[in-house]
């Protein structure tokens, strides 16, 4: 596999056993030696419990290649997507949910995918319960919006963005063993919530950020919706990062570009 890949979940308290099946899943069907980056999530209003983080870290340790990143306070799913990404070594990242299946070496199918097309973003199965997205696609597309403060909605949202930028859906790819469990009767608690138990916020912000509109774009929503509120580049250093830290070794020439 030419292009390297990282993998990135996002979990919480209410979820301890269940990723941690994932993980042991990702180490015996992966073949690459691929790091995993796990974002540990506080719950709403609650400091992360002492219990968990250690049990979590424990866990860790025992699992190569396996980066832990613990919320002390609960943060949104946007924000933490964006930081998976951000904080991992490679330029291409599967990024799936903590109660997805996991069960054949679905790195190698992504990497004969990103070997033969280059694609720097694409859906598995359809779904965004796993995608894979590099880090120059997300500075363009300027990140998932983390004024989306709790979780749900931000698929949509990024479906939508990405459409109005490429006037074209997200391409998806069709692999074999990995799939949403689709577990919403363990969600976080301490919100408001409304269908499959996701926080109400969410669905509220997405209405202030988009009205209905016949000559809107339909995507993930249930009629065409037009944008009313402006997207900002949430993190504008990040390509001028990416593309001076090798100086940090020796200087040699500086790259000024921010896109």
């Amino acid at each position: 596999m030419k292009n390297k890949i990282s993998i990135g979940i996002v979990t919480f308290k209410e979820r301890k056993e269940i990723v941690k099946d994932l993980v042991r899943s990702i180490r015996q069907n992966s073949q690459e030696e691929v790091d995993i980056i796990l974002i540990i999530n506080g719950n709403n209003e609650e400091l992360t419990d002492e219990d968990y983080r250690i049990d979590m870290l424990n866990f860790c340790v025992t699992v190569r290649n396996c980066y832990p990143f613990i919320c002390p306070e609960f943060k949104s799913l946007s924000k933490l997507w964006n930081n998976i990404v951000i904080f991992s070594r490679t330029d291409y990242v599967l990024v799936m949910g903590d109660d997805v299946k996991y069960d054949a070496d679905i790195i190698k199918t992504i990497g004969e995918q990103l070997d033969n097309t280059q694609s720097e973003f694409f859906t598995l199965n359809h779904g965004f319960s796993h995608f894979v997205i590099t880090k120059q696609m997300l500075h363009t597309l300027g990140y998932f919006d983390e004024r989306l403060l709790a979780l749900g909605e931000e698929d949509g949202d990024m479906v939508h963005r990405y459409a109005e930028m490429f006037n074209e859906n997200i391409p998806t790819l069709l692999v074999n063993g990995i799939y949403n469990a689709a577990r919403y009767d363990d969600m976080p608690t301490n919100s408001e919530i409304h269908v499959d138990n996701k926080p109400t916020v969410n669905k509220r912000l997405r209405e202030a950020k988009y009205i209905p509109d016949t000559n809107g774009f339909k995507g993930m929503w249930d009629t065409p919706m037009r944008k009313v509120w402006e997207d900002y580049q949430q993190y504008p250093y990040e390509m001028f990062v990416k593309k001076n830290k090798h100086n940090m070794k020796k200087f040699n020439s500086l790259n000024e570009s921010y896109e």
